[in-house]
């Protein structure tokens, strides 16, 4: 790794500066596909909205690198107790010697992770060469490619009118039974889906009679304008039939009755090609190509 030169120091983020100063920054910078990392927002009050959701808190999860007074760098991380895993936000760094800025703050945060962490995750748009090569270095293999893809309110006029049912409790258990046969290991368990409905948070499902098809999740931030689609599932013996781009459309008309929302994004699978011709025949676009490396702790 490259040394830090000596005008540089690394600091604790204050409880004050996570929306003053962590924020701005990182969002600032996360709007640069050439900076992008997947677990940053691009918006200061975004930022400042996940930061604050963060448990452990970032006062305990961040640090800060200065040259002088001038923030050039912050690097971070969340934490998933059940899957054993530590989701890293950055390096963000702004400074001509990136590396080596990147280099002291990952070396900085690695002591801050909690016992049940196992593995490191990052997630960056595949433009961040930096952050690909901060990854190879640090031990990190390619975890699959997926796109991050945008849909804007105008184009709702092509959306065909589709509609699906609000789940009910005659097919919790079949819902959380296909969630773990597509997902058996997912950031998201299917109690924890069921967990999240409330007005904000909607789960639609199509159905046949007693058995369940398939189900959408989706959820707005209507304080942000925002929406998002966070799964999509269909029956492998319901497959073939467009059960996908129903329930597509119907969350996508769901998010858009919201009046505050004027655009919504998804994540897909680069593999999944069937789902992004699905997603990108509905009018959804490419807005950030990414990648997930991985590493194992010890």
């Amino acid at each position: 790794m490259s040394p830090l030169p000596e005008e540089f120091t690394l600091r604790p983020v204050s409880r004050e500066q996570v929306a003053t100063v962590l924020a701005p920054f990182l969002a600032r910078l996360n709007r640069e596909p050439e900076r992008h990392i997947g677990y940053c927002d691009d918006t200061p009050e975004m930022m400042g909205d996940t930061l604050a959701r963060l448990s452990p808190a970032p006062v305990d999860t961040f640090r800060l690198a200065f040259e002088g007074e001038r923030l050039v760098g912050a690097f971070g991380f969340d934490t998933d107790a059940r899957l054993g895993r530590a989701w890293l936000f950055g390096p963000q760094v702004e400074h001509e010697a990136w590396h080596a800025v990147a280099d002291a703050l990952f070396a900085a945060v690695c002591p801050l992770l909690p016992e049940h962490v196992r593995e490191l995750e990052l997630y960056y748009d595949v433009r961040n060469t930096r952050c690909h090569e901060a990854a190879v270095r640090w031990g990190f293999t390619s975890a699959g490619d997926s796109y991050v893809l945008r849909f804007e309110r105008g184009g709702m006029t092509e959306v065909p009118h589709e509609t699906a049912e609000s789940l009910t409790p005659a097919h919790h258990e079949a819902l959380k039974e296909l969630h773990h046969e597509l997902w058996p290991v997912s950031w998201l368990t299917g109690e924890q889906l069921l967990e999240k409905q409330d007005e904000n948070h909607r789960l639609l499902v199509l159905t046949e009679g007693p058995e369940l098809l398939g189900y959408v999740f989706a959820k707005v931030q209507p304080e942000f304008g925002e929406g998002f689609i966070e799964h999509v599932a269909v029956a492998e013996r319901a497959r073939g039939r467009g059960l996908g781009r129903k329930l597509v459309a119907a969350a996508l008309r769901w998010m858009f009755s919201w009046d505050e929302v004027k655009v919504t994004h998804l994540v897909a699978r680069a593999e999944n090609e069937p789902a992004v011709r699905l997603y990108r025949g509905l009018g959804y676009q490419v807005l950030h190509p990414m990648r997930a490396a991985r590493r194992p702790i010890g």
